[in-house]
């Protein structure tokens, strides 16, 4: 139990559970965002709330709950090939990719991966829109 600051309670949970909006399918290990107060697919380069856990059912109906890590370290499906110390945006299919100018970085590469599908180690850091380079 966390402790309680100003009549609120902390949660230190790096978890939380939503319900998904529509059918998600590859969601083992991917990105999701919120939408209405529901999980869907996000957008390429989006702020996403989390990384749904690898012990997911990979197709999860309508309406069924999601478990989506928020924070700390844990394991992102790639995209393409990463490299250790990328900054890591979402694609459109919630795999992880290396974050361009304008898209929102969620994490940091701690593994790298040569090829998409491969399982990337990262710190959630959620740091905002990357910017242009000078």
């Amino acid at each position: 139990m966390g402790a309680t600051y100003f009549g609120t309670q902390i949660n230190e949970s790096p978890t939380i559970v939503l319900p998904a909006g529509a059918e998600l399918t590859g969601v083992q290990c991917s990105a999701l965002a919120i939408q209405g107060g529901k999980l869907v697919k996000p957008a390429k380069g989006a702020n996403v709330i989390g990384i749904a856990l690898r012990t997911m059912d990979d197709t999860i109906k309508a309406g069924d709950d999601v478990t989506v890590q928020i924070k700390d370290i844990g394991k992102w499906k790639a995209g393409g090939e990463i490299a250790v110390g990328d900054e890591l945006t979402t694609d459109a299919n919630g795999c992880a990719v290396k974050a361009e100018a304008g898209d929102f970085v969620t994490a940091i590469a701690l593994t790298a991966a040569e090829e998409a599908g491969t399982l990337v180690q990262m710190q959630i850091i959620k740091a905002g829109h990357k910017p242009a380079e000078a």
